[in-house]
């Protein structure tokens, strides 16, 4: 069941590419930022985008507020001229706490700004990246005449289609040769599976939309299904495990949370989970029912699980009830993602 007319605004790449593909719509031009350096205290870091239109600041932040309004008439001009540019903002000097922007952080916040016209290829690499969940490295010419020509390439593992793309300064397809000297790696946003629903799951589902993850429910039973509905998941299966193993056979999912709140349900749901590569595996309950669950498994089926299960799910964060249970397991989640370099960034070779 496809639920994402339903969709709440989310965070992230996803709810970047969503108000992209708003503007885009318009036949209008785009400005993404890409920070590309920083040093001293920053609110952001190397990899971190924002998108901004003709109007400002549509997607994302640099700092708490305080630079913003310099980012916004910078991406003005690059919107104006349909040229990248690089922009530096440094707030190291007691200048800038007198005189300047009054943040007291003491830091340097070094980005990329780059038209995005419609259909360009910076913009359709994202979208790939988005819609097909692979990881895209932009190289980047961060410097001199070229600055903001670049070039997208699929994950090796991808099967995206074209491998590669190249753009020039204005961000439209071109051919010649660019000398990147910085390579960029987006990942995908998060793919989470909750198999089994309950009074959690509106919560839990809120807080990974937010955060700009998708999130996939497998539900057959109509009173626990209604808490799936209720969540507005991005897609809602109703079928049984057995059913749903079949189904979703080898499509990836990132994390994985088993919270069917029946023992037999979960109990299928964990043989699937032994054989899926969800590199993130949570059971909801207490220690002993999980000691109990795994004990009903073959030795080599309960291996497979022991590495990658977090049970009980979620960080020990004190309260009770199913927005505080929602919460631990976002919170432990948001750990969990974060160890997987997204937007890491390095000199180009």
């Amino acid at each position: 069941m496809e639920l994402s007319e339903t969709r709440r605004t989310c965070g992230g790449l996803r709810g970047l590419l969503d108000t992209l593909w708003r503007i885009h719509t318009r036949d209008a031009l785009a400005v993404l930022g890409v920070v590309i350096a920083t040093d001293g205290s920053t609110y952001q870091k190397p990899g971190a985008l924002v998108l901004l239109d003709a109007t400002g600041l549509r997607h994302g932040v640099i700092s708490g507020g305080c630079l913003e309004p310099a980012l916004e008439h910078a991406a003005r001009e690059v919107h104006a001229s349909a040229h990248a540019a690089a922009v530096d903002f440094d707030t190291r000097g007691d200048d800038d706490l007198l005189f300047g922007s009054g943040i007291g952080c003491r830091g340097r916040v070094h980005l990329l700004l780059l038209p995005l016209p419609p259909q360009g290829p910076l913009a359709r690499a994202l979208f790939g990246a988005l819609e097909q969940g692979v990881a895209v490295d932009l190289a980047l010419t961060t410097s001199g005449a070229d600055t903001g020509a670049g070039i997208a390439r699929f994950a090796p593992e991808s099967i995206a289609s074209p491998a590669e793309l190249r753009w020039d300064a204005t961000g439209r397809a071109s051919n010649a040769a660019v000398a990147p000297n910085l390579t960029l790696r987006i990942d995908p946003p998060p793919r989470l599976l909750l198999l089994g629903a309950g009074p959690e799951t509106p919560s839990l589902t809120a807080i990974a939309q937010r955060m700009g993850w998708f999130v996939t429910a497998v539900e057959h039973r109509g009173r626990w299904a209604a808490f799936a509905l209720a969540a507005r998941v991005d897609h809602l299966l109703d079928l049984t495990p057995e059913v749903a193993a079949t189904e979703l056979g080898d499509k990836h999912a990132d994390a994985i949370i088993v919270m069917s709140h029946n023992y037999a349900i979960d109990l299928a749901h964990l043989r699937y989970c032994a054989d899926s590569d969800a590199g993130y595996i949570g059971l909801l309950g207490p220690s002993a029912r999980r000691d109990a669950l795994l004990g009903e498994l073959d030795t080599a089926t309960a291996q497979r699980l022991r590495a990658r299960l977090h049970a009980p799910v979620g960080l020990d964060l004190g309260g009770h009830g199913a927005e505080t249970i929602a919460l631990a397991i976002a919170a432990e989640l948001q750990q969990y993602f974060s160890t997987r370099g997204s937007a890491a960034v390095s000199a180009a070779a």
